[in-house]
């Protein structure tokens, strides 16, 4: 599975996992299945395990972490499709908060600070965008199921229910769009929405500056060469 995913395409396999997470939990919430929270579990399982194998590293450091965090998440989805309990449920959204932060991390590193700019680190780039997203959309699950009532648009219901539409605030909140269909109504559930505002500017700009002076070295190193072969 690491050599599949792993390679000069190892982001394209990454987008594909987040993609359909974002689209297989938006059909679940259109038709409203009844087993939404074990297929849930499931995609977000499976997409969290590609999230952590598809980044590469350097010479095999993080293997043992990959390898715990991927037992971890899929023994907590499996018991609580099993189980049908909340008592899990602070316990899934903090785990895949952490294992999808972390995933964020071996990204930037591989797309800010490796290699020559290609089609991978684009596509790269774009599932950092979506990965901060997410992340975010987890952190309001957390405050949320920790502090009920903290967003003004949400039913009280489990939290594999709410994703969806968290996920989505979360990707208007980091585009500065900003609807107004679900709200904010409390300090922490507002603290997390303004800075995940200034994160997704401060993202974009910052991207947008790293990736041209790289390329812009990279055509300066490889113009140096050609003249020194002359």
């Amino acid at each position: 599975m690491s050599m599949l995913l792993k390679g000069r395409d190892n982001f394209f396999w990454l987008l594909i996992a987040l993609v359909f997470l974002l689209f297989s939990d938006a059909l679940f919430a259109q038709f409203e299945f009844h087993e939404g929270q074990m297929l849930v579990n499931l995609i977000l399982m499976v997409t969290i395990v590609i999230a952590v194998w598809s980044v590469d590293t350097v010479q095999g450091r993080w293997v043992n972490w990959k390898l715990g965090m991927s037992i971890i998440i899929v023994s907590l989805m499996i018991g609580d499709s099993v189980i049908e309990s909340n008592d899990l449920a602070i316990y899934q959204l903090v785990s895949s908060f952490l294992f999808l932060t972390f995933t964020l991390h071996l990204c930037w590193k591989q797309v800010m600070f490796r290699g020559m700019v290609d089609g991978n680190k684009i596509i790269g780039a774009i599932c950092i965008y979506i990965l901060i997203g997410l992340i975010w959309a987890f952190g309001y699950l957390i405050v949320e199921h920790i502090f009920p009532g903290s967003f003004k648009g949400l039913d009280s219901r489990l939290w594999q229910h709410n994703l969806e539409e968290l996920i989505y605030y979360s990707l208007v909140t980091m585009t500065t769009l900003g609807y107004g269909d679900i709200t904010p109504i409390q300090p922490l559930a507002r603290f997390l929405a303004y800075m995940e505002a200034i994160t997704g500017v401060f993202y974009t700009t910052v991207l947008v500056a790293s990736l041209i002076g790289m390329r812009l070295a990279a055509y300066s190193a490889n113009g140096s060469a050609s003249s020194e072969e002359e």
